[in-house]
């Protein structure tokens, strides 16, 4: 049986562990990798705005939810993913190959999710298209078409924020760091999580920028980054 004292002990470390991971200095620790990835949105910044408002999506949000993949980035490695993904994927799969791709790392597991909740939503009707669902690699070579281009990326993010805002009504009543913390929990966590769960992920520390995780990788948590760009900016 839990007592009383056990239980404010418990509530004490959470205050604390939250403190920490919501007051880290994110430009600071990421140093460069942070500058570059700030330089890299102002100079995209007029591209990427018409994208995410095609679909009424406020920007800054939109930039908020994908700025620590943009700080993670890496062009060599994306090189190897995207190749993998070109032959594997289209031949058989998310079994085949299920890489991040792209500056905004997206998983073709990951459009895939997107696109049939949008064929079922209300918003392919209102925006008078839809996704080609079937399991062929035609529908898979135009799925990394899209994946493979910033233009396609900003929309299935774009995409990706309505969806959630369509199924979470709540989400436009709360405030827009609110908004920036969900949505970039759910978009590192998982674009088909429960609220609850994507509520109990947000102080998690799982996001890191090695190459291969070990065990002297250091974990962040992906919504604090996210919100720590979006105050700044």
């Amino acid at each position: 049986m839990v007592t009383r004292k056990q239980l404010i002990l418990l509530w004490l470390l959470l205050v604390i562990s939250s403190a920490t991971v919501f007051s880290t200095n994110y430009p600071k620790v990421f140093g460069n990798d942070w500058t570059a990835a700030v330089s890299y949105v102002n100079e995209r910044h007029d591209e990427w705005r018409k994208e995410f408002s095609l679909f009424g999506v406020d920007e800054r949000i939109a930039v908020a939810v994908i700025f620590p993949e943009l700080i993670r980035y890496s062009m060599w490695k994306d090189e190897i993913e995207r190749a993998a993904v070109n032959g594997l994927y289209i031949r058989k799969g998310r079994a085949g190959a299920n890489f991040s791709i792209g500056r905004f790392q997206m998983k073709p597991s990951f459009a895939e999710d997107v696109e049939d909740a949008w064929n079922r939503s209300s918003l392919a009707q209102e925006y008078g298209f839809s996704f080609n669902l079937q399991q062929n690699s035609d529908a898979r070579r135009s799925r990394i078409r899209r994946l493979g281009t910033e233009q396609g990326q900003c929309r299935y993010l774009a995409i990706f924020i309505r969806l959630l805002q369509l199924r979470h009504p709540q989400l436009l009543r709360m405030s827009q760091e609110e908004q920036v913390r969900f949505l970039s929990t759910a978009y590192n966590y998982s674009f088909t999580a429960s609220w609850d769960d994507i509520i109990r992920m947000q102080s998690q520390c799982h996001f890191h920028t090695d190459v291969i995780k070990t065990r002297n990788t250091r974990l962040y948590c992906y919504s604090a980054i996210a919100v720590d760009y979006w105050r700044k900016e």
